[in-house]
């Protein structure tokens, strides 16, 4: 059977010039980055060199890169780190309803420790409300956080609008760039604070990097050898950050031709989804990434076709990774907090392309959807 990955928001998968480069580093230049030797030495030159590199894409300076095991790490390290370690300004934190868990999360924790928490509201595409955003701020606010990219439905965030109110009322923005970063090209200096996780874009699991502004007060939440210059202690990943670091130059390259790549695909799939008929599009298609698709089919189970898909070998989503496994509430948070019907919420299917793909697979995964949503609806 022939296996099609298209659910690339949940990860992806290594590409074998990125795993090269790793290679070296389990094997030959093994050296702990803190050690003072010449096998300590190489691998803290690799360490500095692919900092440097991660700097100079998202357009920071390496002092401000922290690396990371991953973007959980990373939101819990912004979030709860800069609310404690700037709480004597005030501690009340603003975020949004369609935030990945890892945010969510460490906000509910900020409000078990006494810190008031806000949701602003989102549109139906899960848009941030930027008025709405404006009334919730209050002199004691001290934290904004907003994703740039939703996880779930490609959603691309007003950063650029959000910081310019997070600068008027000096207050500190964190954003999530876990499923932005190597697929929009992005100014960390228009936020403080940004998360970012390798394996989101074709480097190795286990290791991604926050970006602070150079400046900005965060309490380190893991204590022990002082590492990441007292920010993250812990033996650095060496290899995963080559990794990383070589994943992100390549994800960059040829940037265009990528994007318009996926652009072709997407545009297949609201094609034959419009032939299918009866759906609607989570999120829209004008202020999302080109290789995200969330879709609904009346009439459909979103888990049903997404097992159906998966006995035809091939591989969806209903909702994040991270969250799939919670059942406590029916379907996506992230679809509640958009007011969908709850039909559309319990029918999505999330479908993300990648740079393993190829045309081929975008066409027969189209054809077996045909299919199986027919199937479905004749089941029903």
């Amino acid at each position: 059977m022939r296996r099609i990955y298209l659910d690339h928001g949940a990860t992806t998968p290594v590409l074998p010039e990125i795993f090269e480069t790793m290679k070296p580093y389990f094997l030959e230049k093994f050296g702990n980055a803190s050690s003072l030797h010449l096998f300590g030495e190489e691998a803290k030159k690799a360490l500095e060199a692919s900092r440097h590199k991660i700097a100079e894409i998202i357009n920071a300076e390496p002092e401000e890169v922290y690396f990371t095991s991953g973007g959980t790490e990373a939101d819990n390290t912004a979030i709860i780190g800069a609310a404690f370690a700037n709480s004597e300004k005030g501690r009340h934190v603003i975020t949004s309803p369609v935030e990945h868990s890892a945010v969510l999360e460490s906000v509910e924790y900020l409000k078990k420790n006494g810190f008031d928490v806000d949701y602003v509201k989102v549109d139906e595409n899960g848009i941030v409300d930027l008025e709405h955003l404006k009334k919730l701020i209050r002199k004691d606010t001290i934290l904004i956080s907003i994703m740039w990219v939703n996880n779930e439905t490609g959603t691309i965030q007003p950063i650029s609008e959000i910081s310019k109110i997070a600068r008027e009322h000096g207050i500190i923005l964190h954003s999530d760039a876990v499923q932005a970063l190597g697929k929009l090209k992005l100014d960390a200096s228009l936020v403080d604070i940004l998360s970012a996780s390798a394996h989101k874009f074709y480097g190795p699991k286990g290791v991604g990097f926050m970006y602070l502004k150079k400046g900005l007060k965060v309490i380190p939440t893991i204590l022990g050898g002082g590492h990441e210059r007292g920010m993250r202690s812990g033996t650095e990943n060496v290899s995963g950050v080559v990794g990383m670091a070589k994943a992100l130059e390549i994800c960059y390259e040829d940037f265009e031709q990528k994007h318009d790549m996926f652009k072709k695909w997407k545009g297949w799939m609201i094609e034959t989804i419009s032939e299918i008929g009866d759906y609607h599009i989570n999120g829209g298609t004008e202020k999302t990434l080109p290789t995200h698709l969330n879709v609904s089919f009346k009439g459909v189970n979103g888990e049903a076709l997404m097992y159906s898909l998966s006995l035809n070998g091939i591989a969806v989503s209903t909702a994040s990774a991270c969250s799939s496994h919670h059942k406590s509430e029916v379907g996506s948070h992230v679809l509640r907090a958009m007011n969908l019907d709850k039909d559309v919420i319990t029918g999505a299917i999330r479908i993300v392309t990648g740079l393993d793909n190829k045309d081929d697979d975008i066409k027969e995964f189209l054809r077996i959807l045909k299919s199986e949503v027919k199937r479905l609806r004749n089941l029903g």
